[in-house]
């Protein structure tokens, strides 16, 4: 699950410099121009500009997550894809590429980066028990003294050797992400979705 270049289209590059701008500018008019009334905005049927409001408009709170969450999503490598009439770019690539077969997308963690330390606590001064690049790592909920610290995960990795990795470098592929499509004919672009879950 290694992280393609971002080598996009001139269209998709238009479009993600201009999301960043919207969310740079808190612009929440700009960014509603940009919601079509199939955008996808959950698995519970909410969609459109009138869905986008209710969940992402409706109190400060709600906008500020929305503004934070964009910033977190346009910071991870994306990639660019086909779709039926042009390209879109999906972002983050945890989402974009297809998890082993047997993993749970509910307990899998995307490593975000290369020479990621697996350490025997939970620590920076423990000792580091391998390094990883861009694997997927299974969550592992066994040790009830790592819940009170957010900072580590315990994991699991795919020979079963357990761990500890810094919680900055892992995502959910199931943590919110969205993609960015460009009509082959106009190259306007709009937000196909921006959703969580599975």
């Amino acid at each position: 699950m290694r992280p393609t270049a971002e080598h996009l289209p001139p269209a998709l590059l238009r479009a993600k410099a201009e999301l960043r701008s919207i969310i740079a500018r808190r612009d929440m008019q700009a960014l509603l121009a940009r919601v079509r009334p199939e955008t996808k905005l959950d698995f519970g049927g909410s969609e459109g500009p009138q869905g986008f409001q209710m969940v992402w408009n409706s109190d400060p709170e709600s906008r500020q997550r929305l503004w934070t969450t964009l910033e977190g999503i346009l910071a991870l490598p994306g990639e660019a894809r086909r779709f039926d009439h042009g390209f879109e770019y999906c972002a983050p690539y945890v989402f974009c590429n297809n998890l082993p077969g047997d993993v749970d997308p509910f307990e899998a963690l995307v490593v975000l980066g290369s020479g990621v330390a697996i350490r025997d606590r939970p620590s920076l001064s423990a000792e580091v028990i391998r390094r990883v690049d861009h694997v997927v790592l299974t969550r592992a909920n066994d040790d009830p003294g790592i819940e009170s610290n957010p900072d580590w995960t315990r994991v699991r990795l795919a020979d079963g050797t357990m761990g500890y990795i810094n919680t900055r470098w892992v995502r959910s592929p199931i943590d919110f992400r969205l993609a960015l499509r460009v009509d082959d004919s106009s190259e306007t672009w709009w937000l196909g979705f921006f959703l969580a879950g599975d």
